[in-house]
């Protein structure tokens, strides 16, 4: 089942940083790809299909870091699609092979190359796309059941949770769909809660400079607009 994640209390942490407030973790871990990414991925697959874009026997493209590659081909296998998942050699070996270990194939891009360029992450996609029939690419970053399917389920697990009881809420920034569809809940039921995004040193979005070494696995993507991308 994805979603309806438990949520645990931490102690040692605020203890050892002197916190004086209740610190609670979702344990999104527990869904069947072991990220949060299950959600978006699932919600997708069920707009897609209803919608009539994504048909049997398509060939699924889509550029990830890791995780939705992971809750991708997760889907993909139960479903009987072929998956392509776009990843950056920076990426650890060990998603690639969670990946491959569920059928779907994995094709690795240069690092520092243009994301947009013939051979860079998104370039690749369009590329791969164009050259093979019968694809479809959901375009995670640009794709309303990204945000959707968090203010729907995420953000109201946690209201729930908690007793409608929260003062700050953290995510990490990737697409940037957990931290838009919970805190649009957020901000209709509960606007005093700050919202807080967050993004590892050595990022493509490190600041200073000095920091941005792109050697990072980053959370976050450079933003990316369906007509650079193009339409599946």
């Amino acid at each position: 089942m994805i979603g309806n994640t438990p949520m645990v209390k931490l102690n040692r942490i605020p203890q050892k940083e002197g916190l004086e407030c209740n610190i609670y973790a979702k344990c999104e871990f527990l869904n069947p790809g072991g990220s949060i990414k299950d959600r978006m991925v699932k919600r997708m697959f069920e707009d897609a299909e209803r919608q009539g874009l994504l048909k049997p026997g398509m060939v699924i493209i889509e550029p990830s870091s890791g995780n939705t590659g992971i809750a991708i081909a997760t889907v993909s296998a139960i479903k009987g699609y072929t998956c392509i998942i776009v990843m950056a050699e920076k990426i650890s070996n060990e998603k690639e092979a969670v990946i491959t270990a569920l059928g779907a194939t994995v094709c690795r891009v240069p690092v520092f190359e243009d994301s947009f360029s013939r051979n860079g992450l998104f370039g690749t996609v369009n590329r791969l796309r164009k050259e093979i029939p019968n694809s479809f690419v959901f375009d995670q970053f640009n794709n309303p059941g990204n945000p959707l399917t968090h203010y729907d389920t995420t953000a109201n697990e946690i209201l729930h949770q908690l007793d409608h009881k929260v003062d700050m809420v953290v995510f990490g920034g990737g697409t940037g769909g957990t931290i838009t569809g919970v805190g649009r809940k957020f901000r209709e039921v509960s606007p005093e809660t700050v919202l807080v995004g967050f993004d590892p040193e050595g990022s493509k979005f490190a600041f200073p400079d000095s920091l941005n070494s792109h050697r990072t696995p980053r959370t976050g993507f450079e933003p990316i607009t369906s007509h650079q991308l193009g339409s599946a």
